[in-house]
């Protein structure tokens, strides 16, 4: 298999595991179609996706010190603004209400605590609506 090829298997693989974690709670709740951000996803480089997954490691990295070491508004912003540029490769109009409609989807919504766990979903929850807020 072409180098090309694998790339659009992992894009379609990628794709199909968002659309199993945001399926029709995006369309209905954000007022931002889940369609443009699968296309936005589907356009990205490998250099933009690998881009992606290394802020999404150090988000997770971040997100697991505030769960052991407790927050700080320094942590606190840190991941907020991680969340943010991770948030930007999919959607890239970001504003701070879209943001805090996604977090609030995490709160309701247990498929987003499956993906990065209750604690670490907790803590970003509560970091970017003390520094959104």
């Amino acid at each position: 298999m072409s180098d090309e090829k694998k790339f659009e298997a992992f894009h379609r693989e990628q794709l199909n595991k968002n659309e199993e974690i945001q399926s029709e709670t995006v369309k209905d709740r954000s007022g931002h179609k889940i369609d443009q951000a699968d296309d936005n996803f589907l356009d990205m480089s490998q250099s933009e996706i690998k881009g992606k997954n290394q802020i999404e490691k150090k988000l997770l990295e971040q997100l697991d010190e505030l769960v052991q070491q407790g927050a700080t508004l320094e942590r606190q912003e840190e991941v907020t603004e991680l969340h943010r540029e991770w948030l930007t490769y999919s959607w890239p109009n970001y504003t701070e209400d879209k943001h805090l409609e996604i977090i609030n989807m995490y709160e309701a919504d247990e498929r987003y605590r499956d993906y990065f766990g209750e604690d670490r979903t907790q803590e970003l929850i509560a970091a970017v609506k003390h520094v959104l807020l």
